[in-house]
């Protein structure tokens, strides 16, 4: 077996280094890692929470029912006038850093004279 003496052999350039790692897209950049909301009752008494905007608002929901010592249930949570849902996002409803949810006790029934 004959080899080919490694002055003969040719000469192949090393690959090309990886492309430097794209910034950010400016969608991404935009959003906060997290967000303050602040859910208040009508009664003044209020909690901030920081979440991510991914975050499902219905583990606030429930810390807030826990910590007002209520069934969640029993309380309605609204953001602008519109109903928050449990499986929602902050992400979903566009919430801003700072934002508030309103906290409102369910009523249920009415009386026609």
């Amino acid at each position: 077996m004959v080899s080919e003496p490694v002055e003969d052999m040719p000469y192949t350039a090393p690959p090309p280094p990886p492309p430097p790692q794209q910034p950010a897209t400016p969608a991404t950049a935009a959003q906060p890692d997290q967000l303050t909301l602040k859910f208040r009752d009508m009664n003044g008494f209020s909690i901030d929470f920081k979440l991510k905007p991914v975050t499902k608002l219905g583990k606030a929901m429930t810390a807030f029912s826990a910590r007002m010592e209520k069934d969640p249930k029993e309380l309605r949570f609204l953001s602008e006038g519109r109903r928050v849902l449990p499986e929602q996002t902050p992400l979903d409803l566009d919430l801003e850093d700072g934002d508030e949810i309103d906290v409102h006790m369910e009523q249920i029934g009415g009386h026609m004279i």
